[in-house]
C-alpha cells in the first residue's frame, strides 16, 4: 500500500522536477549537462554523507551510493568537484520514516536514470564510462535492485505505521532537490 501512496502523492513533485531538467531534450549541450552533473553532485554528496550514518538495518545503502558515480562522471567530463558548492538545505532525516521517504526518491531516480542514460548516449555520445555513470545507475541490475528496495520499503514501513511521514519526506526530498537544481551556480 505504501508504494501506491508514494507514487500517487509524490506524482506532482516528480513531474515538476522532470519538467525542470533538460536531460531528455535533444538540444542538451555538453556544457549544460556538465553543469547539471555538478549540481547533482552538490546535492548527493552531503545527502549521502548524512544518510551513511543512518541507513536502516537490512538496507544495503553503502552499495547504492551515487556520489562515487557522480565523481567518476565529473572526472570523465574534465571537472574537479573540489570547488563545487554543497547543498545546505536537505530534507530532514531524523528518523526511520523520513529516511525511507528520502530513499524512495533516490532509488526511484536511479530507475528513471535508465531512460536518461539512453538519451545521453544518443544525444551526447556519453556512456557509463565516459560521463553518464550516475544515470546508468546499477546498469543491468537496476530493475532487480529497485524491486529489492520496494520489498524492503514495504516490509520496513508496515510495522512503523507512519505512511504520512514517509510521504512527507519523499516530497521534501523532491522539493529540496528541485530547488537546488534550479539555482544558478
Amino acid at each position: 500500500m505504501i508504494l501506491k501512496q508514494l507514487r500517487s502523492e509524490t506524482a506532482q513533485q516528480h513531474a515538476a522536477i522532470e519538467k525542470q531538467l533538460p536531460l531528455l531534450d535533444s538540444t542538451l549541450t555538453p556544457v549544460a549537462y556538465c553543469q547539471l552533473v555538478t549540481r547533482f553532485w552538490g546535492y548527493y554528496a552531503p545527502l549521502e554523507a548524512q544518510l551513511e550514518h543512518i541507513y536502516p538495518i537490512g538496507f544495503d545503502g553503502k552499495e547504492r551510493l551515487k556520489t562515487p558515480l557522480l565523481e567518476r562522471d565529473l572526472q570523465n567530463l574534465g571537472q574537479s568537484q573540489a570547488a563545487f558548492l554543497h547543498c545546505t538545505t536537505l530534507p530532514p532525516l531524523t528518523d526511520l520514516p523520513q529516511v525511507l521517504g528520502c530513499l524512495y526518491v533516490i532509488e526511484g531516480a536511479t530507475l528513471g536514470g535508465q531512460v536518461i542514460s539512453r538519451q545521453l548516449q544518443a544525444t551526447l555520445g556519453l556512456t557509463c564510462d565516459s560521463g553518464a555513470a550516475f544515470f546508468s545507475g546499477y546498469g543491468a541490475l537496476t530493475g532487480i535492485r529497485w524491486r529489492a528496495f520496494c520489498n524492503f520499503l514495504t516490509e520496513t514501513a508496515a510495522p512503523l505505521d507512519q505512511d504520512t511521514t514517509i510521504i512527507a519526506s519523499a516530497n521534501a526530498t523532491f522539493e529540496t532537490l528541485s530547488k537546488w537544481l534550479g539555482k544558478t551556480p
